[in-house]
């Protein structure tokens, strides 16, 4: 999968589009289903979140992000969900580090994030399915435009490069 992310940029908008449906449905799931200790367990890789913020590393930051969507699907007690996103464990690790790093050359700006992991969580521990699977669906469609915003300002480069060494051309 990882090869066909690598050459077709559609294939990474479906895994997107992918990870709102089953992760807004897990959040739902974990919101209704999950036990006390789930969400505990939910709520601590929230607070190492917070507690990596200020460091800005984002490798780390990238480990917590998937660690933090993958309890909320562990929570969600649907063993075949959980099968299916812990086989794709390693391509949500990679997916969540590529998002991250082309949405701060966005200069999208890192707390937008982690106020979404907020407002994920604080659903989750209010036991809001609703919310829940609202926030989680609002989450991926920010990582989805800003992605999408990349991929235009991309080929804006490319085109003015053009440009420019057209430009060079010229003298």
């Amino acid at each position: 999968m990882t090869s066909l992310f690598a050459s077709h940029d559609e294939a990474v908008f479906d895994y997107i589009a992918f990870r709102r449906d089953m992760e807004g449905l897990a959040a739902e799931r974990a919101a209704t289903f999950a036990s006390d200790t789930d969400l505990k367990v939910i709520n601590a890789v929230f607070e190492k979140m917070e507690a990596a913020h200020p460091k800005r590393n984002p490798t780390d930051e990238a480990r917590l992000d998937a660690d933090f969507h993958q309890a909320i699907i562990e929570a969600s007690h649907n063993v075949v969900m959980l099968h299916m996103m812990r086989s794709m464990y390693d391509l949500l690790r990679e997916g969540v580090f590529y998002n991250r790093s082309v949405m701060f050359k966005l200069r999208t700006t890192r707390e937008v994030l982690l106020e979404q992991h907020r407002a994920i969580n604080d659903a989750l521990q209010a036991r809001d399915p609703v919310v829940a699977r609202a926030a989680v669906e609002a989450h991926l469609s920010y990582v989805e435009r800003s992605l999408e915003d990349h991929g235009k300002a991309q080929k804006n480069e490319e085109i003015a490069k053009q440009r420019f060494e057209h430009e060079q051309g010229r003298e």
